[in-house]
């Protein structure tokens, strides 16, 4: 049976039910081996990478920092240095490292529940925290292999004590960050279904660019891409105050954002989500457009990642922001 996971209330952040091989949330572990009782280890006397297993010393190379990483994953971080466990390329009997981290497919890991109830520790990439042949000599390189389930396989956490590095509470502060920068990502979004009005399919089924009639006073959403030739705003789709037009291939369907109060204010959303320039054509003829929220990390820069003219607002390189439209 896999270890389930439950939703935290007033939070994005999901984490698995507890108690599962001695994991009983995040916090600091020495992890042990069921076959050969050593205990995973960051080898502190020749490259500082090299994981291994030995006999348990009670050091902190031997410790092991577990904080979540999101959609049920884990980072585990080395108390000594703060490498992350990386699996590598994710290749069979790939033996793993110790890494700086950087919060990548390599670096997170999903527990499941092992015979007799303890922990299988699996790559993002399907393979397993293995000891190379159940060896029991101090020493062995950790790798990770295709999963059988046998005692090599399976792992035991212990929580230990110990005072935290200044990185580790550096490291919750940004998972802090980030979990506020999801929350809001996700609140954005429900905001954008809700302003969504009657759904239109526009499709340039020969290639040529098709006009469709559709109100779109409050802006327009592309719902769903139905064609293979790619749907990208400003290259092959877009708006203005006639209506919907498709170029090239696309077909997709739209929505037709409904009124807002922010849309009655003049405020209108522009996004460069795939890092390429996109042109909202919204009409600014005779009015004042200013940035009044930024939504992306990317910078948000009037002249370099965003502009506008009479024809509409273009936003470039990552941009993601709410602009107000007022009279000059």
């Amino acid at each position: 049976m896999s270890i389930r996971f439950a939703a935290l209330c007033a939070s994005t952040l999901v984490l698995p039910l507890f108690g599962q091989g001695g994991f009983d949330g995040p916090g600091r572990y020495e992890i042990t081996n069921v076959s050969s009782g050593k205990v995973l280890d960051l080898d502190r006397n020749n490259d500082n990478t090299t994981v291994m297993q030995y006999s348990a010393r009670g050091t902190d190379n031997q410790t092991w920092y577990v904080r979540p990483a999101g959609g049920g994953f884990f980072f585990l971080r080395n108390g000594m240095n703060g490498y992350a466990l990386d699996a590598a390329g994710g290749g069979e009997s790939e033996p793993v490292r110790g890494l700086p981290f950087n919060g990548g497919p390599s670096q997170r890991w999903r527990f499941e529940a092992g015979k007799d109830g303890n922990v299988l520790i699996i790559s993002s990439f399907g393979r397993t925290l293995d000891i190379p042949g159940s060896t029991s000599r101090d020493g062995a390189h950790v790798q990770i292999h295709d999963i059988n389930g046998d005692g090599n396989q399976r792992f035991i956490f212990r929580r230990v004590g110990g005072q935290d590095r200044d990185w580790v509470r550096g490291w919750d502060r940004d998972g802090d960050r980030d979990r506020d920068r999801d929350r809001d990502r996700d609140r954005d979004r429900d905001h954008d279904r809700d302003a969504r009005g009657p759904i239109l399919n526009c499709s340039s089924n020969h290639g040529e660019r098709v006009y469709c009639d559709a109100d779109t006073r409050f802006g327009v959403s592309l719902v769903r891409q139905v064609s293979e030739s790619p749907c990208r705003q400003g290259e092959t789709w877009g708006w203005d105050q006639h209506g919907i037009w498709v170029d090239r291939g696309c077909r997709a369907d739209f929505a037709m954002n409904r009124p807002r109060d922010d849309d009655r204010r003049g405020r209108i959303t522009c996004s460069s989500d795939d890092g390429r320039r996109v042109f909202c054509e919204i009409p600014t003829r005779g009015m004042r457009v200013e940035l009044t929220r930024q939504i992306s990390e990317a910078p948000c820069r009037q002249g370099e990642t965003w502009n506008w003219d009479e024809r509409g607002i273009w936003v470039d390189r990552g941009c993601r922001a709410e602009f107000t439209l007022s009279e000059r």
